[in-house]
């Protein structure tokens, strides 16, 4: 089996550079936060929870600013933390890329597993109250964290995060369904490690050459083909060229 190449730390430090670089500070934490809760509000009962409000601290650790979101039958921007549900931690340009359109929200804060170390951090505060939280969370992760009163993504590998040995930028996770565009490099192995899921997959492939691995059967990588898989079976893209598809999970755990 072909092994991948490694990606390079300074690589994704110069691309992350690149998307996020621009003038002098935008706003304000907190300006920012609600120019984004007003965008989001034709989409407020896709983020509405039923188990009471979540608070999510939101910190930029480098210039020191803090404020919360509450989470309830509308979105509120506080300058208190208070006690948080969720802890969010990034830095100023991060932020900032976010707001401008020039970072995914979704791609800086996915990872392969939960000790990976990313460009947006998140923390599960109050376990009592995980299962609720992080649904808003991923609700959020769509519908808050995307600018504009009209919720477009641009599906770009520059724009695309590191997880599962490939690139992806998050779609929809929400109730259950994950969906995600990916971006797979020629030589490189989505899900090298062979993980299996319990809950069942499907891969669009949209374009590239190469193979994809169920189990001990190896099908040829087809443009505008899908590709179901049946849980708790090793799934792999192995790319011989660049490959795109859009990856499907439905009936999948909270977080």
């Amino acid at each position: 089996m072909r092994t991948p190449p490694q990606p390079s730390k300074f690589l994704f430090k110069l691309k992350l550079v690149t998307l996020l670089k621009g003038d002098a500070a935008l706003t304000s934490l907190i300006e920012g936060l609600r120019r984004l809760a007003e965008e989001a509000e034709p989409y407020l009962d896709l983020m509405k929870t039923e188990g009471g409000d979540v608070r999510i601290a939101v910190t930029l650790t480098d210039s020191g600013e803090g404020a919360a979101l509450v989470v309830g039958d509308g979105i509120t921007v506080a300058e208190e933390q208070g006690e948080p549900d969720i802890r969010l931690t990034m830095e100023k340009r991060v932020f900032e890329g976010i707001l401008r359109g020039g970072a995914d929200f979704g791609a800086l804060i996915g990872r392969s597993k939960m000790s990976d170390v990313r460009p947006i951090n998140f923390e599960l505060l109050n376990m009592e109250r995980a299962a609720v939280a992080s649904e808003v969370l991923k609700a959020m992760m769509t519908f808050f964290f995307t600018p504009g009163r009209v919720k477009v993504k641009a599906l770009r590998p520059e724009l695309a995060g590191e997880a599962h040995g490939a690139h992806p930028i998050p779609l929809v996770y929400w109730d259950g369904v994950r969906f995600a565009w990916y971006a797979v490099r020629a030589g490189e192995v989505l899900n090298e490690e062979g993980e299996r899921d319990p809950y069942p997959q499907a891969f669009v492939i949209l374009r590239g050459r190469g193979v994809f691995v169920i189990d001990d059967a190896r099908l040829e990588l087809r443009r505008n083909t899908v590709i179901y898989v049946p849980p708790n079976s090793v799934h792999q893209i192995r790319a011989d060229e660049d490959v795109e598809a859009i990856w499907i999970a439905w009936r999948a755990p909270p977080m």
